[in-house]
């Protein structure tokens, strides 16, 4: 009968095949986490552009999310967003001042005027476009004159609004 020394050589292929499985995967979590974290960097350079005023609130968004790989099923994958109520009514140009801000070229251009017919003569204005390949919105809404809630928003992501 022959002894066995050590491990058998099929035992060490496996081991070695899960060690490299092993590898592998914590390369890929690995990287998908630094990917995040780019991504998340990125979407808040282009989000901090915008210059809130020291009175303005700051308001819950979103939490920022990022994902190194997207399959946009239900919504953006990477997303930045601020929201402020500014405590002040709309200032004529306030719209076109913080595109300025963050150099955003829009797409989509929904000026600033109130309509008495529609959101009890509230704001809901906007502008979309693209920068460094990222969609951003920026919006400007209320509901009416006498309102109190003034809001700013920006929102940078990849894939949806």
């Amino acid at each position: 009968m022959m002894s066995r020394k050590g491990m058998s050589r099929s035992r060490k292929i496996w081991l070695a095949v899960l060690a490299g499985a092993v590898a592998l995967v914590t390369t890929f979590f690995l990287w998908a986490s630094w990917k995040s974290d780019q991504i998340v960097t990125e979407l808040k350079s282009i989000a901090d552009r915008i210059q809130p005023e020291p009175a303005w609130e700051s308001l819950d968004t979103q939490p920022p999310m990022a994902a190194a790989l997207c399959i946009p099923l239900d919504g953006p994958c990477s997303q930045y967003s601020y929201r402020w109520d500014t405590h002040r009514k709309y200032g004529e140009g306030d719209l076109e001042k913080y595109i300025q801000q963050v150099s955003l070229s829009p797409r989509e251009y929904k000026p600033c005027v109130r309509n008495p017919r529609f959101n009890a003569g509230g704001l809901d204005c906007r502008a979309i476009g693209v920068i460094d390949g990222w969609n951003v919105r920026i919006t400007i809404t209320d509901y009416g004159q006498e309102d109190d809630a003034h809001i700013v928003q920006i929102v940078v992501n990849k894939y949806g609004y």
